[in-house]
């Protein structure tokens, strides 16, 4: 009797155990899921306070951001990486990657460099805004 008195114990507590690791990781996961009205597809608009034009890049380059994170193209490369919200207008791209194709696209290392020092956005009118620690570096259009 005592020993199915502690099995059944034993499997109260690990059963308790798990269902909590697994609460934990859900509220984990949602504080750093990129906000609803950030996951749709952008096209970049201005670049540090310059009018994209097709001279500029091949195609206008475009940012489509899921819940944790984005893919997209700068001209006719393909970029990806991952999506950190922390709230409150606070965004961050990290592991950004592209790829290196040679085609026409000359503000791609300043697309890039921007990109990877974002710390925040706004969205306004159907437009997000991108900023860094000096102020606003990219806009975009909904796509």
């Amino acid at each position: 009797m005592k020993r199915i008195l502690m099995l059944i114990i034993a499997v109260t507590v690990v059963c308790s155990c798990k269902s909590s690791k697994t609460a934990n990781s859900a509220v984990a996961t949602n504080e750093n899921a990129t906000e609803k009205k950030l996951q749709q597809t952008w096209i970049l608009e201005n670049l540090n306070g310059k009018v994209i034009t097709e001279k500029d890049f091949s195609s206008f380059p475009k940012l489509v951001m899921n819940s944790s994170n984005f893919t997209g193209f700068i001209g006719c490369n393909a970029i990806n990486g991952n999506l950190l919200s922390k709230g409150d207008g606070k965004l961050q791209f990290s592991a950004v990657t592209a790829e290196t194709k040679k085609c026409e696209a000359k503000k791609k290392g300043e697309f890039l460099q921007l990109l990877r020092t974002t710390s925040g956005y706004s969205i306004e009118n159907n437009k997000l805004y991108l900023s860094n620690q000096f102020g606003l570096t990219m806009s975009f259009k909904k796509g």
